[in-house]
């Protein structure tokens, strides 16, 4: 099935796709590696649940307390992947997702803001997660996530094989949306999410994306023929 092979492709351009680091939900190997698809698909549900509990536009980063544990959350992938690749210590696809989770809601948590304020001709100043029990909604979200992940149902298996390569797209494709909005031209122009003003940086991004992932898996392939 061609979609399936592109999504194959996908995945090689991002991860190593070890079988032996790879969740199999339901018996579906995912398209990458249990760290990747905790990173991505963090990443992703991360996005879902941002834009849906902060409507107002907040523009400012969290708090610093919260600041703390998204850094914390992002050192815990790079902790894990360098225990497991420059030590004999042994770490497992549990671990390796959680901490994956941790990492991508981080990065969105982070990046989400900086988005509001470069989009929006009047974003607020209000912090992200200035009440600490959005805070507490969004882990419980995450949580979910990672715990149905590691369920064994086909059904689900299936669902998050596509969700992990939509994931991976929409990864790409929101950093570089705002990278683009960092040019004046573009930046602070809407009044609403979804307005003319997205078409422009998001066909941009779109190509970008296109182009780092062809880069990525011609420089994976290259790496691979010669080692």
């Amino acid at each position: 099935m061609f979609l399936n092979e592109f999504i194959e492709l996908i995945g090689t351009s991002v991860c190593h796709q070890l079988p032996t680091r790879t969740l199999m939900p339901g018996g579906i190997y995912m398209p990458t590696c249990a760290r990747c698809s905790g990173i991505y698909i963090g990443f992703f549900i991360s996005a879902i649940v941002l834009f849906l509990m902060f409507r107002k536009k907040e523009s400012s980063l969290p708090p610093l307390y919260i600041m703390i544990f998204l850094i914390l959350f992002i050192l815990s992938t790079i902790i894990d992947g360098a225990l497991s690749y420059f030590t004999a210590v042994s770490t497992n696809n549990i671990l390796r997702l959680v901490t994956g989770v941790l990492c991508g809601s981080a990065i969105m948590a982070i990046i989400y803001p900086i988005f509001n304020f470069e989009y929006y001709k009047d974003s607020g100043e209000e912090k992200i997660f200035k009440r600490p029990l959005k805070f507490v909604v969004f882990l419980v979200v995450l949580a979910i996530t990672t715990l149905l992940l590691l369920l064994d149902n086909k059904v689900l298996g299936v669902i998050f094989y596509y969700l992990d390569f939509f994931s991976v797209i929409f990864t790409f494709y929101f950093i570089n949306t705002v990278l683009i909005m960092l040019i004046p031209v573009f930046s602070k122009k809407s009044v609403k999410l979804f307005s003319v003003y997205l078409i422009a940086p998001s066909l941009i991004a779109l190509a970008m994306t296109a182009l780092e992932l062809f880069i990525s898996y011609r420089l994976n392939v290259f790496l691979e023929n010669i080692g």
